[in-house]
This record gives C-alpha cells, structure tokens and sequence, in this order.
C-alpha cells in the first residue's frame, strides 16, 4: 500500500511538471500575441481584409490562446484530482497503522515476532503527510497565490503574461517535490527516485 501511494505521489509530481508546461506555453502565447496584435478595423469588411496576413495571424493566435487556456483548465483538474487521491489514501493508510497499532497493543505476549513484521510494513504516515503538506505548498507556488492571481490569470480572468521569476520558481519548487519523492522511495524500500 505504501508503494502505491509513492507511485500516486510519483504521479502527482508529474502533474504539476505538466501544469508547469501548460502554464509557460499560455504565457508565452499571451506574451507572443500581445506583441503582434494590432488594432483591426471592424467596419466594412471585403475579401481583401479577409486575407490580410495580420489579421489571419491575429485569428490564429487567438485560436491557439484559446487551446493553451483550455488545456492549462484541464491540468488544474487534473492535479487537483491526484492530489485528492494522494490524500484518500494516506488516510486509508493511517486507518491501517490504527489497526496495526491496536493489534501490536493488545497482543499480550503473543505472537511478538507476527507483530514486529506488521511495524516493519506499516509506512511512516508522518513522512507521508510531510510529503503532502509540501506538495501543497508547490502547487500554490504554482498557482501563485497572491491575492488577484492564478498562475497566469488575473482574478477577472484575463491572462497576464508569465515572467521569467515564475519559471525559476516554479523549477525550484518541482525539484523540491521530486526530491521529497525520492527519500520517500528510498526510506520505504521501494528503490532509488
């Protein structure tokens, strides 16, 4: 059980990498359409401004804005759906260290050898949530959470462009979680991260 709650944390870290990308590429479009967009005259439109390169480009990098943002949404649910997971199942893993806990209490010198086996599988639970706690504290990194902000969008839902700060952060914060990943792999047995 242990083990599947690594490959679910393993699984979260890869999420966020995945939201990271998603939130670079829409700022970069944003960024990339800002500086080419140009003041288009809505009036009488003919087959000549129809084809004009400029407006065409515009059209386009308003497509491809759109289907960044899109797919940045679908990568919020996505790690937000893991990370649920991720907590379901440390708490069905506390629930189980409950139980061992009140086997190994009342065993009255029993079988001491049955009970010492159960403490070696039972995971650290404490590490688990530390590992947790640490994973939110990455993902509002991520989203940015000062006040108006998330990730790249404004509070009125306008996208802002990202900054180069946001990039580095967001590498330093994933590095942190990748390598919470990996003690946790390496202290439970479950090979190297």
């Amino acid at each position: 059980m242990a083990d599947e709650w690594i490959e679910t944390a393993l699984e979260e870290y890869e999420k966020i990498a995945s939201l990271c990308n998603a939130q670079s590429l829409l700022g970069n479009t944003v960024t990339s359409s800002s500086s080419s967009s140009t003041v288009i005259d809505d009036g009488h439109e003919n087959n000549e401004r129809n084809l004009d390169p400029k407006r065409l480009t515009l059209e386009l990098q308003q497509i491809i804005l759109h289907d960044h943002l899109s797919n940045y949404y679908q990568e919020i649910d996505v790690v937000r759906k893991v990370h649920s997971s991720l907590k379901e199942q440390l708490l069905s893993l506390s629930k189980m260290q409950d139980f061992s806990d009140s086997i190994k209490y009342s065993d009255n010198g029993g079988n001491k050898r049955n009970i010492i086996h159960k403490q070696r599988q039972t995971p650290n639970i404490e590490a688990f949530s530390r590992h947790i706690e640490l994973s939110e504290r990455v993902i509002r990194t991520v989203m940015q959470s000062t006040p108006g902000q998330c990730g790249v969008l404004f509070e009125n839902g306008l996208v802002r462009t990202s900054s180069s700060s946001d990039h580095e952060v967001n590498v330093v914060a994933l590095a942190a979680l990748r390598a919470s990943v990996s003690q946790l792999k390496e202290k439970n047995g479950s090979g190297s991260g």
